[in-house]
């Protein structure tokens, strides 16, 4: 005796489809955003900073010199009265204070640029999974997928048996005699 499944409606599987198809689509735009965010982040940690800073050690040098300067030449000067040099003492001590803070930063730019990449190689073996998954696995789902509802439209398009095995045609679809529920989705036999 051979009864059919009542089908009405494929919408959940289009549906599944359509969501993995905007999963992966958003997943490799996220990654692809993070990947180049990472690289931006190395190149300027490893050229742009440490080019910076040695280019600002030196002007901040320059500065400490002339300030230096500016103290010895007032020294030098014969005034009727020495000259005081408390203004050009505080530029020079603000100097070499700038001095310190960009030869700290160079330090931690030539600290942080390996660190960096380590953190980032380490970043993208943990994502490495994720992305084999985008482009290996949802792609196969996707196949499944379509050939379930390639299955499922064929089966729902076969002419219900006529040899008496009590199955009638319905609006939605293949059903059983009797089974008006209104529920959509697929019984079992």
């Amino acid at each position: 005796m051979s009864e059919s499944a009542r089908i009405h409606s494929f919408r959940a599987l289009t549906d599944a489809k359509a969501a993995l198809i905007k999963f992966a689509d958003e997943a490799s735009a996220a990654l692809a955003s993070m990947d180049a965010d990472v690289q931006r982040v190395s190149g300027w940690l490893a050229s742009d900073r440490p080019a910076f800073w040695k280019a600002e050690v030196r002007r901040r040098e320059d500065a400490v010199n002339k300030a230096r300067g500016e103290i010895e030449r007032k020294r030098l000067v014969r005034a009727p009265e020495p000259a005081s040099v408390v203004e050009e003492r505080k530029a020079w001590e603000r100097a070499k204070e700038r001095l310190a803070q960009a030869q700290h930063r160079a330090e931690a730019v030539r600290r942080w640029a390996p660190r960096w990449e380590r953190e980032a190689m380490m970043y993208k073996g943990s994502c490495q999974a994720l992305s084999e998954t985008i482009h290996r696995d949802i792609p196969l789902a996707l196949a499944r997928l379509e050939k379930m509802l390639a299955a499922l439209e064929a089966y729902s398009r076969l002419a219900p048996p006529t040899d008496g095995g009590g199955g009638v045609e319905t609006a939605g679809g293949v059903g059983r005699e009797g089974d008006a529920d209104g529920k959509g989705g697929v019984s079992p036999p």
